[in-house]
């Protein structure tokens, strides 16, 4: 299991750089945001829409940046791992409804049980954007077990959001 936290790059500017509405809430992002140079370079994990149906399901308010139209293209990475998309999360939201991240943490967590049932050595990949009051930002990456991404809401509340 491995778990990192760094600084990133400003998600309002970066966005307002592409003429995208910048989201106030619970978002799913680009999981190439940092690095591309326009708004054709943005590529989403073929996992960004199973996230979105769970929180749909679930009555979780969620964010879409880009219209129905306009969805970055997907790529599909292969291999007994999951790919989960870049989440994006203010600390106001967080202030707001302080047990948003660890909910759609568990929904994520369930549907990965059920998914990898019966697997040795299943492994799970998601990137968590945090934007702090000042408007800067930090990414915690994940990779390991499934269950270990509930983790991530220690490490959010660790960082002044609550969980």
């Amino acid at each position: 299991m491995s778990t990192e936290v760094r600084d990133y790059i400003s998600i309002s500017e970066k966005l307002k750089d592409f003429g995208v509405s910048v989201p106030n809430g619970l978002a799913i992002l680009p999981y190439n945001l940092a690095t591309a140079k326009s708004v054709n370079d943005l590529r989403q994990h073929v996992e960004s829409d199973t996230v979105r149906t769970l929180l749909k399901v679930s009555k979780i308010p969620y964010v879409e940046i880009f219209d129905e139209d306009n969805q970055p293209p997907y790529l599909q990475q292969y291999g007994f791992e999951w790919f989960g998309p870049t989440l994006f999360i203010s600390t106001g939201l967080l202030s707001q409804n302080p047990n948003v991240l660890s909910i759609t943490l568990g929904l994520i967590t369930n549907y990965l049980y059920d998914m990898f049932k019966g697997a040795q050595n299943s492994k799970a990949s998601l990137d968590v954007i945090i934007q702090q009051a000042d408007g800067s930002c930090k990414e915690i990456h994940y990779s390991g077990p499934p269950d270990g991404l509930i983790n991530i809401a220690e490490i959010v509340k660790e960082l002044g959001g609550e969980s």
